[in-house]
């Protein structure tokens, strides 16, 4: 199948390369040329711009930061044109974006207005799931209309989940942060504060690592804690817009969020200090006993 690709980034990159590898066709096309650079050379064809990916795939993914980025690469701003531009009847568009629901919503109507089926399909699994093709896709959309692309989700995701409606598979990826995010900012907590007890990271790691303190985060987390590493692979910046949209989600729902706020104070006040662009893990240098100079 020939498939379109829109951002190639820390996520976008790998998971388009493992398009590349299972055997699809693929156009792709970034704002930042050199994003799109390692795919080029494993075979993948830049697009010139938005209608040109369009025009000449069957289907396209997008992996996006937020939710206006999303918006005008479907239709465009300030002169330039969007994916719809070039799109024909019945094209589809996976968002692999986490976005509000009521976004998602808003603009699958907008795009069936030209023809488009626009789908949210968001991805959790960190970067190293994108890598290792491992990710859960939770689709806003029934099994049987995803049937004809449902190889090019398998080369991406070893668990999809047909979620029925749209925007169900951005409310299932909100809870789903919501629930990683704080369990990431208790770590960071739990982390520094064994720091000044005078405990290393690594024996607090595989104790909880085997008691009721096992999680995900820390499985994935660990070393890189332990390394003081706070590379990026999910901005600080993005926890703060996750964290934001969980908390509008649940306004809305007349839900009470206390442990998401609190949370989403902390990645903030992590992001104010200058620590945005690392990784949400980042969070613990703003908690740590001495913590380092702000990054460059």
């Amino acid at each position: 199948m020939h498939v379109g690709f829109v951002g190639t980034g820390n996520m976008g990159g790998p998971m388009a390369t493992n398009v590349l590898k299972a055997g699809h066709q693929l156009t792709i096309f970034d704002a930042r040329a050199e994003a799109t650079a390692p795919l080029e050379k494993l075979g993948a064809r830049r697009a010139p711009d938005l209608p040109t990916v369009a025009a000449a795939v069957e289907v396209t993914l997008t992996s996006l930061p937020n939710d206006a980025i999303v918006e005008e690469v479907l239709f465009g701003s300030a002169g330039t044109l969007g994916l719809v531009a070039g799109a024909q009847a019945g094209h589809v568009v996976f968002d692999l974006s986490t976005v509000s629901p009521d976004t998602t919503r808003r603009l699958a109507v907008r795009a069936a207005e030209h023809g488009v089926r626009f789908i949210d399909a968001p991805v959790s699994g960190s970067v190293s799931g994108a890598v290792a093709g491992t990710l859960a896709v939770m689709i806003g959309a029934p099994a049987h209309d995803v049937a004809p692309y449902e190889s090019v989700l398998r080369a991406i995701g070893k668990s999809l989940f047909f979620l029925g409606e749209t925007g169900r598979g951005n409310i299932l990826k909100l809870l789903n942060n919501y629930v990683a995010l704080t369990n990431q900012a208790a770590l960071c907590e739990a982390m520094a504060l064994a720091d000044r007890l005078g405990v290393d990271r690594q024996t607090v790691g595989e104790v909880l690592s085997r008691a009721s303190g096992a999680s995900f985060i820390l499985e994935r987390k660990l070393s890189a804690l332990v390394a003081h590493d706070y590379r990026a692979g999910f901005f600080v910046d993005l926890t703060c817009k996750d964290l934001r949209l969980v908390l509008e989600l649940a306004e809305r729902a007349g839900a009470r969020t206390e442990v998401a706020r609190q949370a989403w104070k902390l990645y903030g006040e992590a992001s104010q200090a200058g620590f945005g662009r690392l990784d949400s893990s980042g969070l613990l240098k703003l908690l740590e006993p001495s913590p380092g100079p702000k990054p460059a």
